[in-house]
């Protein structure tokens, strides 16, 4: 009965962990591009946030296994920055919407979605 009972516990708690959601190393940090350092992007409670060449924004993002990352689709302001600035948006908000990959060091502060480059704000 002793074997039965550590059997069931086992069971029931194994599985349990395997399912559960991987977690999120990305909460309650803030990051800029290496690329435009004007850029920034945070991440709280399930929720990105930041402020582009000229917009600020904010959207939702979900981690999965295997270090996989998905965003919504963002919702910004509207203002009207050079033709250089908002094309840059445009190239971001883009990337964003397409990342697949993230990777992040704790150590060094540096995060990678898919290949945009980014440094953690002190």
């Amino acid at each position: 009965m002793k074997y039965f009972k550590l059997l069931l516990i086992i069971l029931i708690i194994v599985p349990a962990a395997a399912f559960a959601a991987p977690k999120d190393v990305l909460n309650g940090k803030e990051f800029t591009s290496e690329k435009y350092p004007s850029i920034l992007i945070g991440f709280k409670n399930g929720g990105v946030y930041g402020y582009a060449l000229v917009n600020t924004y904010m959207g939702t993002y979900e981690i999965k296994d295997n270090n996989k990352i998905k965003f919504s689709y963002m919702s910004y302001t509207k203002m009207e920055g050079t033709r250089e600035q908002n094309d840059g948006e445009y190239e971001y908000f883009s990337y964003l919407r397409k990342a697949k990959t993230y990777s992040y060091d704790s150590k060094t502060g540096v995060l990678i979605i898919d290949k945009m480059k980014f440094k953690q704000r002190k």
